[in-house]
């Protein structure tokens, strides 16, 4: 391998983290959700990786972070607090910029690659 270069296919999928959702995030569904860390900078504010769940809904607010995400697998609607909406379909790619407040649905399993800056 490549000094300083991390191929995404060499994360091994038995190494993903679970974790839950906090119950006053979520609205509905499974909070269980499985990230495969790729890569975090020193100063933990850039993390790359793979994400992964099943069906839900929550709360997302992203008052100082911007999120790159691709989906792999699955939709999901984001609604802002005004009730404009959108749906992305594996093979969208969107970015999600600070100041976001809104809720995330995950529609059936969805599985993402995403690059978050904080």
């Amino acid at each position: 391998m490549v000094s300083h270069v991390v191929a995404f296919d060499s994360i091994p999928l038995s190494t993903g983290i679970r974790s839950a959702a906090s119950a006053e995030v979520m609205l509905e569904g499974n909070p269980e959700t499985t990230t495969w860390p790729v890569f975090t900078s020193t100063d933990s504010k850039l993390s790359v990786g793979f994400w992964e769940c099943e069906p839900y809904r929550k709360i997302k607010q992203s008052p100082d972070k911007v999120e790159f995400v691709h989906l792999l697998e699955g939709e999901v609607r984001l609604t802002d607090n005004t009730g404009n909406s959108s749906l992305f379909k594996a093979g969208d790619a969107f970015v999600i910029a600070p100041g976001f407040d809104g809720v995330w649905e995950s529609i059936g399993k969805v599985r993402k690659q995403y690059v978050i800056y904080e």
